[in-house]
């Protein structure tokens, strides 16, 4: 009996629908996920399916969330481990298949990347020895190759061990001083409120970013406003929010029209003293986003709030989240001071 092949375009649109999302917004899906689980098996099905999967694989998989997958994402790209790494591969062993790697053409296909290389313990090591933490460099040498395809990273530096010299190397180095100046095609950036410490500017097309900083300082306000292009800036509500950062965020933008949404548990949202009132003209409009407190309220506030957006950064779902416009001072007092109806309107 004849070996059926299946039309390649009939593959395509089943892997289409594989990783699909009925609200159109495209996670980032990890290890655990089934559509991970799934596109994994397909690569070892046959020869034929191998690279299409794989292509998949990179394309809406790319999540590496400890030190481990971050070293075999290395050695795949090529890229050195170091000495005695408990992830290199014996001398003369394949690290990947040369057919699908040649001439970068799965380099095209990485467009989407989660990254917070976490320390874990290799559980396979026959000595059970500690996978060594990432470091600063290592960090700039991955985005160097997979950056300039990135439409979108989501980037947690904290778990990076970073010594005084690597940073300072980082900031004032003429070569390879900014990740984010080889990444033309990124459109939404998540960085942890690290990440302007390393390198002062963001993407240089950027549309959304979204940095869990909780203090407006110099640094973080250059990094969030070098660029006219961004449209959508997500920040943690800064505990003592003033009037004079509200007008900061004003000035600060250069662009045509940017919206700021402050990140908050609801008790926490209020407009500060004396803020500016609104106008039709404006091109800043700053939004309040609630995040849901547990059932017994014993959550850590900041940590909540974090966590709330990591999670929707890799589920493609912080950009659409509901948010309500803040009030202008002004509009506070009126209903303060006004009938009822207008207390509770």
């Amino acid at each position: 009996m004849a070996h059926l092949k299946l039309p390649l375009e009939v593959i395509l649109n089943v892997l289409d629908q594989l990783v699909g999302t009925p609200h159109g917004r495209q996670p980032i899906f990890d290890p655990l996920s089934l559509v991970t689980k799934t596109l994994r098996a397909l690569t070892l099905t046959s020869h034929s399916i191998y690279p299409v999967a794989s292509r998949y694989l990179y394309r809406h998989c790319l999540y590496v969330s400890d030190c481990v997958s971050y070293a075999y994402l290395r050695r795949t790209l090529g890229l050195e481990l170091g000495g005695n790494h408990p992830q290199s591969l014996a001398y003369g062993q394949a690290g990947r298949n040369d057919e699908l790697w040649n001439d970068a053409k799965v380099l095209q296909y990485i467009t989407a990347a989660f990254i917070s290389p976490m320390k874990t313990l290799n559980e396979d090591s026959k000595y059970n020895r500690a996978t060594p933490m990432v470091r600063l460099p290592q960090i700039m040498d991955l985005c160097s190759i997979i950056g300039p395809m990135l439409k979108r990273l989501v980037l947690d530096m904290q778990p990076v061990y970073s010594p005084p010299s690597e940073v300072e190397n980082a900031r004032f180095s003429q070569r390879d001083s900014n990740i984010f100046l080889g990444m033309p095609n990124l459109e939404e950036l998540v960085a942890s409120y690290d990440v302007p410490d390393y390198f002062h500017l963001p993407p240089p097309n950027l549309k959304r970013l979204a940095i869990t900083i909780q203090d407006l300082h110099d640094v973080a306000m250059r990094f969030c406003f070098s660029i006219s292009t961004l449209q959508t800036l997500v920040l943690l509500r800064p505990v003592e929010l003033s009037a004079a950062d509200v007008n900061g965020l004003f000035s600060a933008y250069k662009g045509q029209s940017l919206d700021v949404i402050l990140v908050d548990v609801n008790s926490n949202h209020r407009t500060p003293k004396d803020t500016r009132d609104w106008t039709d003209g404006d091109t800043v409009k700053i939004w309040e986003a609630d995040v849901p407190t547990s059932f017994y309220g014993d959550d850590d506030d900041l940590i909540l709030c974090d966590n709330w957006i990591w999670t929707h950064a890799v589920k493609g779902t912080l950009w659409a989240q509901d948010n309500r416009r803040m009030a202008s001072w002004s509009e506070i007092q009126r209903r303060l001071t006004g009938p009822v109806h207008h207390i509770i309107d």
